[in-house]
């Protein structure tokens, strides 16, 4: 049975093109199964592979000191949270009432840090007022007086589904309140 090839030219041509033919098989099997140029690295891998030897003498950075504050300031400590770590100097905010016994202890606290692994050589502290509730929580203000649930409850008196009637009473008491 004769190939694709064959059965598609013309009998003259094949004759003729037999020699090229055979030229440009070889060069394709030469060809073939070479690898191809593999792709660079990563500039990440790069980068990593320069920084890892220079930066393993930085230390802990903030988010890491961040993430483990409480384990390595002590529980004295963990009202206090690290704000800043810049040229060793590593800024903490704490409530007003909380700074001077801080301010005692920060040669225990920069040893504690160092002891982590921590580059940090002063600790500046920060006093914040108390953190104030989120403005969108509302306290809970009193019940009805006995004359406002009577007047709501004798408002809903048309309505005859009991779950309804249960419902539009906390709304309105709701609405009451404020």
């Amino acid at each position: 049975m004769p190939s694709l090839r064959d059965r598609f030219q013309p009998a003259t041509a094949q004759s003729a093109d037999a020699k090229a033919e055979t030229n440009a098989a070889k060069l394709l099997a030469s060809r073939r199964g070479r690898a191809s140029i593999a792709p660079p690295p990563s500039a990440g891998k790069s980068v990593t592979k320069l920084l890892k030897p220079l930066l393993k003498d930085s230390g802990m950075g903030l988010s890491e000191l961040k993430r483990r504050w409480r384990e390595v300031a002590g529980e004295s400590f963990s009202r206090a949270a690290p704000e800043k770590l810049a040229g060793g100097v590593l800024t903490l905010s704490c409530p007003g009432a909380l700074a001077p016994f801080l301010q005692q202890q920060i040669p225990l606290l920069i040893e504690r840090l160092k002891t982590a692994g921590a580059k940090v050589r002063m600790v500046r502290i920060d006093q914040r007022a108390a953190a104030r509730p989120p403005a969108n929580v509302r306290p809970l203000r009193t019940p009805l007086t006995p004359p406002e649930e009577s007047a709501l409850a004798q408002a809903l008196d048309p309505v005859s589904d009991p779950g309804l009637k249960s419902a539009l009473l906390r709304l309105g008491r709701a609405v009451a309140q404020g």
